[in-house]
């Protein structure tokens, strides 16, 4: 009887830990559990992001089956090529379009250039895999990589980190939620800033060494 009271437990415990482990997903615009999305897809918390130290898009697609980002430069600045099961796009042009959607919030980021972006006050990332035309809409024939940002709630709070590190980093960020009428008014706000130092200094040879220079 003991056994069999505790075998019970065991399962109760079970249960409740894979309740508190699901995670929702609307890949399919309706609120489901991942497990049940009749789709290739792979989730990422904003929790369990952090506990990995993922912190930008690249970060979570390393742990993500057949994704490939790799960081690039243009002439617009840094970008990150995207690659979902070899169907991607690898040139900034602005008239190119994207092979893999970039979605923040379901709002379509239409460039490559900058696209690498930070996750901040993440509620989760979700990484679809195939075609995503009838689902996400154009430029999606890779896949799809969409950003969830945390909503406004009812609770007053926030927090605020601040980051020291090599070659003078200097990083902040953090978020606000403001209740302003319950369940009807709600604000959140969140930002962040970063400085770092390259790897190394430049120098005009002539200002640096006057006496090498003909006069």
């Amino acid at each position: 009887a003991q056994s069999a009271g505790g075998s019970s437990a065991q399962e109760g415990a079970s249960a409740d830990d894979a309740a508190s482990n699901e995670i929702v997903v609307t890949a399919q615009f309706r609120a489901q559990n991942m497990q049940d999305t009749p789709l290739a897809i792979s989730a990422v918390t904003g929790e369990l992001a952090e506990a990995r130290s993922q912190f930008s898009i690249n970060d979570v697609a390393r742990t993500a089956p057949s994704v490939n980002i790799e960081a690039g430069t243009g002439t617009g600045g840094s970008f990150p090529s995207v690659y979902i099961r070899g169907i991607g796009q690898s040139d900034p042009f602005p008239p190119l379009d994207p092979g893999v959607g970039v979605y923040i919030d379901d709002v379509y980021y239409g460039i490559l250039t900058g696209a690498n972006f930070d996750l901040l006050d993440l509620d989760r990332v979700e990484i679809l895999r195939g075609p995503q035309g009838t689902l996400a809409g154009k430029n999606s024939e890779g896949g799809a990589i969409k950003i969830f940002t945390n909503q406004p709630t009812n609770d007053l709070g926030g927090y605020v980190e601040a980051t020291y590190g090599s070659y003078d980093r200097k990083q902040i960020r953090g978020a606000a939620n403001i209740p302003i009428v319950d369940d009807k008014l709600m604000l959140r706000v969140s930002g962040m800033a970063r400085s770092v130092n390259g790897f190394f200094k430049r120098l005009d040879f002539a200002c640096a060494y006057p006496s090498a220079v003909p006069q």
